[in-house]
């Protein structure tokens, strides 16, 4: 369990590996329909593998997934016959290799550095003719275009997104994280919360004719754009605002009534992420941590650690080795 006492993701790995020999494809079979939707796979060639590692969260589930050439389908026969309670979004962050999807009578390829949605309640193919790995953020359809507040369609599905601006920094999120979630499942249950609402973000990022977002998600937006550059000491709010595509003033309109400015809440997660780096990393050199989340130098980051917990940098890393009473990182607010 969590310190707030609610669950922990629940983590599974599946990898035809471990199949015997002559059944990794119906072992790669099953794994898929244990982890996505029930689909129909099919390998592309002789030899086949594949693996994925799948994090199961409360709102979502995020997994990585890499394998070797196949062709999927999702017939209506299939959906009819699915066992799914609901329907599901595929968001897709395409890592390395080309992936082919079709639905909704549209055809796109997701190449390494895109994004491609698809629906599990429309009839889909998907074709890899090479080893592909993704990142899979698969979200509730219903509650996800409602928290975008974005009427449910068919039109984000099968178009390729390129992963730039602030769409890169959620996609940035949600990479890191699947990247993270088995090393550090505590850490990817704090993120959760903000995790929900930035997978619905990208739906209202990319709807067409889309007349703005929450504050809340853009502000969520924003988070992660700040923790994907953490370790940029000219990272300022002019960099931030142009990498959201918003003004200086709408950036700083955003964190208004939150108790932090826009740049108060960048030095919050400097520090967070320092205090996480001189708990798990006691082999690293103090300057090193100050340079990897971004303080211009050894002193400043001194400075600013003390000011805020009230121990040199030093002193708190050697209470968290000594079981003293080492100051808490406290959980994001609400975004």
């Amino acid at each position: 369990m969590a310190q707030d006492g609610s669950a922990l993701p629940r983590l599974t790995s599946f990898s035809t590996r471990h199949a015997p020999p002559g059944d990794e494809v119906d072992y790669w079979r099953q794994a898929r329909r244990e982890a996505y939707v029930s689909v129909r796979t099919d390998p592309v060639g002789s030899a086949f593998g594949g693996d994925i590692r799948l994090g199961r969260y409360a709102d979502f589930r995020l997994s990585t997934k890499r394998a070797r050439p196949e062709e999927v389908r999702r017939s209506a026969g299939d959906i009819a016959q699915g066992r799914e309670d609901e329907d599901y979004l595929y968001l897709v962050f395409q890592q390395s290799g080309d992936l082919l999807v079709e639905q909704a009578g549209r055809r796109t390829v997701a190449r390494p550095g895109s994004l491609v949605i698809y629906d599990s309640a429309v009839p889909f193919s998907l074709c890899a003719t090479e080893y592909y790995e993704q990142v899979v953020l698969e979200l509730p359809a219903d509650k996800a275009f409602s928290l975008a507040c974005v009427s449910r369609s068919d039109d984000l599905l099968a178009r390729s997104f390129d992963c730039g601006g602030a769409l890169g920094a959620v996609a940035a999120f949600f990479v890191n994280l699947a990247r993270r979630q088995e090393a550090d499942r505590l850490g990817a249950h704090r993120l959760a919360p903000q995790a929900t609402a930035l997978g619905a973000s990208l739906l209202g990022l990319l709807a067409p004719g889309r007349r703005g977002m929450p504050e809340s998600l853009r502000r969520a937006e924003a988070l992660a754009y700040m923790r994907a550059h953490l370790a940029d000491p000219e990272l300022d709010a002019e960099g931030i605002a142009a990498g959201l595509h918003v003004s200086r003033r709408t950036l700083f309109r955003l964190f208004e009534g939150t108790g932090e400015s826009a740049m108060a809440r960048l030095r919050s997660l400097r520090l967070e992420r320092a205090r996480l780096m001189l708990r798990t990393q006691p082999d690293k050199q103090i300057s090193t941590i100050a340079l990897e989340t971004g303080f211009s130098s050894a002193v400043q980051f001194h400075r600013a650690f003390r000011a805020v917990t009230g121990m040199t940098p030093g002193e708190y890393r050697e209470a968290g080795v000594t079981g003293g009473p080492a100051a808490p990182v406290a959980p994001d607010p609400e975004p």
